[in-house]
């Protein structure tokens, strides 16, 4: 079983905005969904017969790292190790923390540490299995000997960095309470804390390397403390994902000091605490962070997926990134008469599978034009204008169909303006890629029917509304 937060808003009912552009000027148009002309067969006109050519690729060209203020964090720690179709994953990051504030001071004749942990706060969503059946799983933390930096670029596929080799904080959990975390809250002495993963530090050199760092500037911090790595011991069928970035102790990664004061007499009075967050939004210093996902698809049916040359697949595959992704081509567009492109509604349709219950699909599909020379760059009708208004209309949510009679998952993608350019540019085909989105990175799975399945209702479609002038 699967187990997610929500990633989106429902769609309104009356959804606005159709792009699409006229060939003699190339003019944005943005028109409601509602008043696309009704096909007439005498100006206006659709079409369902375009060639379509699917396969799958292996895409693996993902930044791990990219951060938007305002836009949370999500790095996910575990392995699939028993899916039968996708073969085996496996994720961990680095990410580094920062003082309390700079050129902080500890002043032991005043303090006495008490402890020491390390907070990952849980995020509501784990890929794979969720129930009973998911078992425990071992998480370790490692201090990071190598550097890492914000303003640098990392991919999933990025080389692993250097770790001391012992972990400093080693915490096993039931994969079933770590979900159920995120609605009964974590106690944290007694009172309902965020739901987050707590994993005591039990290298008191460390503890003290950490406090007497933080008496430099935070960039002096960052280059003795490079960073903490965190990943799990081998085996499970789980990937939990935790959110760095929060608004306190709990919500946010990092790592918490406790300690107490002392009174004239030495006796110990209060208990306190000092945070040292992860921050990428500090003005100096921010600190840096990404995921290293791997696959293994040696000997699973989505290897031979790669390696097909049978020119176009019954069957293909998506994955979050790095992974499998969709190739489309569509070879005869430029063929379409002189018209305005009212509407290019592709249908992507589910394969159903005894799996989909462990091994959930993406909740959004994300395309990318390709050109003739391989290089990806986004869809004409993504930059049609500056609002989010264009990411509703190109959609690419699930949604539920009913297919032959059975209620399946389906994915509808809008781009009449790109298919607009491939006519006005008499391109010699219109190469889409079709990825999952990355909110989170490695995780959510998705077999399809490609154009030669082999029944006809679930095929992928090509629905062309247009009218001639």
């Amino acid at each position: 079983m699967f187990h997610r937060i929500s990633l989106r808003s429902i769609l309104p009912a009356a959804l606005v905005l159709l792009i699409c552009f006229c060939v003699s000027c190339k003019e944005n148009t943005i028109i409601r969904t509602d008043v696309v002309p009704a096909v007439d067969n005498i100006t206006v006109f659709g079409t369902d017969t375009l060639t379509l050519v699917t396969n799958t690729v292996q895409d693996d060209t993902v930044v791990t790292n990219a951060y938007v203020s305002g836009l949370n964090v999500y790095m996910g720690a575990g392995n699939i190790s028993n899916d039968a179709y996708f073969g085996k994953t496996s994720a961990s990051f680095y990410f580094q923390v920062r003082p309390p504030q700079d050129n902080y001071s500890f002043d032991r004749s005043k303090y006495q540490l008490d402890s020491a942990v390390l907070i990952l706060p849980y995020s509501g969503t784990s890929f794979g299995d969720t129930v009973g059946s998911a078992g425990y799983q071992t998480f370790k933390a490692y201090r990071m000997t190598e550097p890492i930096y914000f303003d640098s670029v990392y991919y999933a596929s990025s080389p692993a960095k250097s770790v001391e080799g012992t972990p400093f904080a080693t915490k096993t959990v039931f994969i079933p309470e770590l979900v159920n975390s995120k609605r009964d809250s974590t106690l944290v002495g007694g009172k309902k804390r965020a739901p987050h993963m707590r994993m005591r530090i039990t290298d008191d050199n460390l503890v003290n390397r950490i406090i007497d760092a933080g008496a430099a500037n935070t960039a002096a911090f960052i280059s003795i403390f490079n960073g903490i790595y965190v990943t799990t011991e081998a085996g499970g069928n789980t990937i939990p994902y935790f959110r760095l970035n929060g608004d306190d102790v709990f919500t946010k990664a990092g790592i918490l000091m406790y300690y107490h004061t002392r009174n004239s007499g030495g006796l110990v009075t209060d208990t306190l605490t000092a945070s040292y967050p992860f921050d990428p939004t500090a003005s100096q210093t921010k600190t840096a962070f990404f995921n290293k996902v791997s696959r293994d698809y040696t000997g699973y049916p989505v290897k031979y997926l790669f390696s097909s040359t049978s020119g176009t697949e019954g069957t293909i595959a998506v994955q979050n990134l790095p992974g499998a992704a969709i190739d489309l081509r569509i070879p005869y567009a430029k063929n379409l008469p002189r018209c305005i492109v009212n509407k290019a509604e592709l249908v992507i349709t589910q394969i159903p599978s005894p799996m989909d219950g462990v091994f959930a699909p993406p909740d959004r599909l994300y395309p990318m034009v390709v050109n003739e020379y391989g290089v990806k760059s986004r869809i004409a009708d993504l930059n049609a204008t500056t609002s989010t208004a264009s990411l509703y209309f190109v959609d690419g949510y699930s949604r539920s169909a009913n297919v032959g009679g059975k209620i399946v998952n389906q994915y509808v993608l809008n781009f009449p303006r790109e298919l607009q350019n491939a006519i006005v540019e008499q391109k010699k085909e219109l190469r889409l890629r079709i990825n999952g989105t990355q909110s989170f990175i490695g995780a959510f799975r998705l077999t399809a029917a490609g154009s030669n399945y082999s029944q006809p209702a679930y095929r992928i479609k090509l629905n062309v509304v247009y009218t001639k002038f």
